[in-house]
């Protein structure tokens, strides 16, 4: 049984964690805010993309700086590209003059590409060629600028598919794409939903200046059951309503009363493990070709070994004082046993065995 863990990011913003997926995305997410390449995160719509992108930055050196986000489907081509990398135009008495963008505005900081899949040809130009030099001009100016900014990019769309179709450049999907963050849909981790609801609740009971009603058993056994495809925003939005009316009947009433994804016959059947309603993964999206799967199995390939590389050289540095390792990495001592084990890393002089007793009991 996972210890429910409530993490404030922001004022209003908390990473909760009650479940192996979002453990795991917590442990993942710890790892790469210790470097500064660029991240991809994916994941359905509502189910919490943003908040694994200020985690990673909350995690980071950069946390003492800017985190800006920008919604890239909100605006035109030329819009965002002014917006990211701002521009020079001459003022009224002829003199020239500059408007920062956002890569310059939160400097030192951590920028979120939201939506990214949608971004014109014209700014993935600009990007890729950032990415590739660590450089950027604003528009219509002639001085390169130095970007000291951690790219993060996010979609719930299909970018392989978007690759395929000649949507995203296929040069700038590999430079974004080698470490790769997935935030599961809330059907995969129902187990936290009495939590993340009771969490809502409290925190919105707060903010309207109203009591927190108690949640039956009842009620929250149907929230499990229901499959919440707009994720934790559908969820947000349903403890509103709550709020609002004060009805349970209502509330239940409001949940039987909508149309059921196909994913829920799916979390009805459950998946083999004794436990229905477990949130098994949906099918995946075909693919347009076997090259874009090859691409899908390079790009995690790719995220294994500069994971495996990263933790490698930690314990080498250390001579394999796993501790002081772990502190290195800025991860917790549990969560490097795990990787150690999964990436079947042994020290030199120690073949014979990975693990020392303590090391045994802390990993259990």
């Amino acid at each position: 049984m996972y210890q429910p863990e409530i993490e404030r990011i922001s004022e209003e913003l908390y990473f909760v964690a009650a479940s192996p997926a979002t453990r795991r995305l917590r442990t993942q997410a710890e790892l790469l805010a210790q470097t500064d390449v660029p991240v991809l995160i994916t994941g359905e719509a509502g189910s919490g993309k943003t908040t694994a992108a200020r985690l990673i930055h909350s995690l980071s050196i950069r946390s003492s700086f800017p985190f800006t986000r920008v919604k890239c489907a909100a605006l035109t081509s030329d819009l965002l590209e002014n917006e990211l990398f701002g521009y020079e135009h001459a003022a009224a008495n002829g003199r020239p003059e500059s408007t920062l963008g956002k890569f310059e505005q939160g400097v030192k900081g951590s920028i979120l590409l939201d939506e990214f899949d949608v971004v014109p040809d014209a700014v993935q130009r600009r990007l890729l060629k950032l990415l590739e030099t660590g450089e950027f001009f604003r528009c219509g100016g002639q001085k390169p600028i130095r970007a000291d900014v951690r790219i993060i990019a996010a979609t719930c769309g299909d970018l392989e598919l978007a690759v395929a179709e000649k949507k995203v450049q296929e040069e700038l999907f590999y430079r974004l794409s080698v470490f790769e963050l997935r935030v599961p849909p809330l059907r995969e981790r129902h187990e936290e939903i009495p939590l993340l609801l009771g969490h809502l609740m409290n925190r919105l009971a707060r903010r309207y200046g109203v009591p927190a009603p108690r949640l039956s058993s009842v009620l929250l056994d149907a929230c499990q059951q229901y499959a919440w495809p707009g994720n934790l925003r559908e969820l947000e939005n349903f403890a509103k309503r709550f709020l609002a009316h004060g009805s349970e009947e209502d509330a239940l009433r409001d949940l039987h009363s909508r149309p059921r994804p196909a994913s829920a016959d799916k979390l009805e059947n459950g998946n083999g493990n004794g436990h229905a309603r477990s949130g098994s993964e949906p099918a995946a999206p075909a693919h347009p070709s076997d090259e874009s799967s090859s691409l899908k199995l390079l790009v995690r390939n790719a995220k294994g070994e500069a994971e495996r590389g990263a933790i490698a050289h930690a314990l080498e540095q250390t001579h394999w004082n796993r501790k002081a390792a772990a502190r290195l990495l800025n991860i917790s001592y549990r969560a490097l046993l795990y990787k150690i084990q999964e990436y079947h890393l042994v020290p030199p002089a120690e073949s014979a065995r990975i693990f020392d007793a303590d090391d045994l009991r802390q990993a259990k």
